[in-house]
């Protein structure tokens, strides 16, 4: 091939629209790259990108997933500027943080910035109306439905959080703590936490657990699934309870009109598993990861502004 085809090639390629779905958190950021008919031509993971924790870092994690993928698919960086770009971040639900966002001055030829609760959502139901129940470390109900969002639950820990990875790891220390003050009968359950967190007082446990954080509580929730499993009397109180609140979110979600609802997270499967049948019933598999959501509403909304 001569230099003047790989030329004209190169330029053809800058000059199409492209569409990247970014999925940002505390940890890592997800980039997606794909055309204009949803053909997925890179993926890419860099550091984390919640612009509430620290911003410059946040949109340094972004702009190097997106370049790397451009990269990946054999284009310049110069192909950003052909990008439409829809970013699901966490944090932005601030206002302070979401104006910065808005006002970021980005490479790209067009950039819409909403919740990482929202793509999960269009990737759980393929770009479609519906719902999410996230039960991770943290708990959160969304929903949208007519272009219309709901959200429920996502209070944080620990005024929120109900039926939480965290939240179940914290009602087990509290349960130990009653027991170790002779309120409550000893279990096996609080037996273990006494023997996993090597505390043998009440006051130890106290000592121990003063600086906790979510993730940490939510370090002990699989001891209550176990414990639970075992008919341990403990383990069995903190599931009802936390069921109960499932229940209820379940309900409200399906008030906002959502024909389908998605449980993610990684007490998902042990919750839903739990659940009356009738609940179960009204249960849709994920059907793609937050990116996919996000790379589908950044082609409807070129769409949109193109009609």
């Amino acid at each position: 091939m001569t230099n003047t085809m790989q030329k004209t090639i190169q330029q053809t390629m800058q000059h199409e629209q492209l569409f990247i779905g970014v999925d940002g958190g505390g940890t890592k950021c997800k980039a997606r790259l794909e055309t204009g008919k949803g053909a997925l031509l890179a993926e890419a993971v860099t550091g984390p990108a919640n612009p509430a924790t620290d911003f410059a870092v946040a949109v340094d994690s972004i702009l190097q997933a997106c370049q790397q993928v451009v990269q990946q698919a054999g284009y310049t960086d110069t192909a950003l500027a052909n990008c439409h770009v829809v970013m699901g971040l966490a944090g932005v639900n601030v206002p302070r943080v979401q104006s910065q966002m808005q006002h970021w001055s980005h490479p790209f030829a067009s950039l819409t910035v909403t919740t990482d609760l929202h793509i999960a959502c269009l990737g759980a139901h393929a770009g479609r109306d519906g719902a999410i129940l996230i039960t991770g470390t943290g708990t959160a109900a969304f929903s949208t439905v007519d272009n219309e969002q709901f959200l429920f639950s996502a209070q944080g820990f620990p005024l929120g959080d109900r039926s939480s990875g965290a939240w179940f790891g914290w009602q087990a220390v509290c349960a130990t703590l009653d027991s170790l003050d002779g309120l409550t009968a000893e279990t096996e359950l609080t037996k273990t936490i006494c023997r996993t967190l090597g505390v043998g007082s009440n006051t130890d446990l106290i000592s121990c657990c003063i600086g906790y954080k979510a993730t940490d509580y939510a370090q002990l929730a699989p001891l209550v699934l176990r414990y639970q499993q075992l008919a341990d009397p403990h383990a069995l109180d903190i599931t009802s309870r936390g069921l109960d609140y499932i229940q209820a979110l379940l309900h409200r979600l399906l008030k906002t009109g959502a024909s389908r609802i998605a449980m993610i997270g990684g007490l998902a499967p042990f919750l839903a598993d739990l659940l009356p049948t009738d609940l179960q019933q009204q249960l849709s598999p994920v059907l793609g990861p937050p990116e996919v959501g996000a790379v589908v509403l950044a082609r409807q909304l070129f769409a949109e502004r193109a009609a």
